[in-house]
């Protein structure tokens, strides 16, 4: 381009200007222009900037995409928390509650409430309750007014809402056996079992055994019994459905039955009752310090004369059962014989206890007990040297020797239930032989 078209574009674009239009802007200005207008649209559309601070924070905002359902944050909630309390002497049912900020009158309310004859207010020392929270919040008390039931509080927002159910227990059929090498308590607990078992097992055959001095070493004995669980942790034993005993080469047997119309029992193979009108003793395991003798030098006195009777040795308090059915024609205290309770089992039979440190609830003149029932505590009123039972027996109303008494049984099976009851052995049999027995032995009856 020449001077003469510089100058002629240079004059057009003045003339322009004076006659007041616009001129043409240009490449670059229009360029420039659409640059700025999309910063603009850019900035116009974006979302406010967050507050400063809030950069890092845990909160999180809520993104919507297509085809995806919103997300809302659910507020955290902790892991229940399980504490469990002893009860202690003096503590009540108002003052857990209100120590768990529940307000007076739910508790009053609560308090009223019975459940399955069960009172929530009534709790017993030395058991235990449980609370169970979240966020430091009590939402639940528990308490087990005994093994089979458990009583539930929940707290709401409206009103705390009670509860009963059974607890929840799992049982498993097993077969344990062990051998004698010096006593029952001992085989079992060898066998990494419960000193309660042999308690159960030495209850079975406590009219056939006497298991204070007929044990010897190398007895043995094989047990079909219930173990009872509760969340996998083992509690307690349930029934014994059958069981074998060698003592001395005589084998016993016992088979837990219910005839129809009748109670469970135990019965021996040919269906014979092994509950005899009386307990061969009126303790559990216990030591014979003194037997029946006419002739026997008194510890205290020195001289010599009869023992009518058993001597026990046990600790102060151990329970004292009555040997069988029958009515109390003296209960009174002297200083010979101590505390002292006689009862009288029928016409034939009665039995005496002595020395006793206290007499249990309920004890009279005139009173009827039953077989196993406690009577009394051992102790060492009246003339002693220590503590111990002093048990006599009579017939006729003449001293017998305890050990040597044999009564009759109970009441056998029924011919109407002998066939179901037979069938029952042989499948409990089958499960208890494990194998051939030993030979030689003998079945006592």
């Amino acid at each position: 381009m020449g001077i003469m078209d510089r100058g002629r574009i240079r004059t057009s674009t003045i003339r322009n200007a004076q006659q007041g239009r616009p001129g043409r802007p240009p490449v670059r200005l229009r360029y420039l222009l659409l640059l700025l207008i999309s910063v603009g649209l850019f900035y116009a559309t974006r979302p406010p900037d967050e507050p400063p601070g809030i950069q890092g924070s845990s909160q999180s905002s809520t993104v919507i995409q297509p085809g995806l359902q919103t997300v809302v944050p659910k507020p955290m909630v902790s892991d229940p928390v399980v504490s469990e309390f002893r009860i202690k002497r003096g503590d009540t049912f108002y003052g857990i509650l209100k120590d768990l900020g529940i307000d007076d009158d739910s508790i009053m309310a609560l308090a009223s409430k019975r459940l399955d004859g069960v009172s929530l207010s009534r709790l017993v020392a030395g058991k235990t309750y449980r609370v169970i929270s979240r966020n430091d919040e009590a939402v639940e008390y528990q308490y087990e007014p005994d093994e089979t039931r458990i009583i539930r509080v929940t707290f709401d927002e409206d009103y705390p809402a009670v509860s009963i159910e059974a607890i929840p227990y799992t049982t498993k059929l097993v077969t344990i056996s062990g051998t004698i090498e010096d006593s029952l308590f001992r085989a079992v607990s060898d066998i990494g079992e419960e000193p309660m078992l042999a308690m159960d097992l030495s209850e079975v055959f406590a009219w056939q055994i006497d298991f204070f001095r007929d044990l010897r070493k190398g007895d043995s004995f094989r047990v079909l019994v219930e173990k009872i669980y509760r969340d996998g942790e083992f509690v307690r034993y349930g029934r014994i459905l059958s069981t074998q005993f060698i003592n001395s080469g005589n084998r016993y047997m016992a088979f837990l039955f219910q005839p129809k119309n009748g109670r469970s029992d135990y019965f021996d193979e040919e269906g014979g009752s092994l509950r005899k009108q009386f307990l061969k003793t009126p303790l559990k395991f216990r030591r014979i310090s003194s037997g029946f003798s006419r002739r026997r030098r008194h510890p205290v006195t020195g001289k010599v004369v009869p023992h009518m009777g058993v001597d026990y040795v046990a600790p102060i308090g151990t329970p004292i059962r009555a040997i069988g059915d029958g009515k109390i024609v003296m209960k009174k205290k002297d200083s010979v014989n101590g505390r002292i309770i006689k009862i009288r089992h029928n016409s034939t039979y009665s039995s005496a206890y002595a020395h006793m440190n206290s007499f249990a609830s309920g004890m009279a003149n005139g009173v009827r007990v039953k077989q196993g029932q406690i009577i009394g505590y051992l102790g060492r009123s009246g003339r002693v040297t220590g503590p111990h039972l002093h048990f006599t027996m009579y017939r006729n109303n003449r001293y017998v020797d305890p050990r040597a008494v044999n009564v009759p049984r109970a009441s056998s099976v029924p011919k109407r239930d002998m066939e179901a009851y037979l069938k029952l052995i042989d499948d409990r049999m089958a499960v208890l032989a494990n194998g051939e027995l030993e030979a030689g032995l003998r079945t006592k009856d």
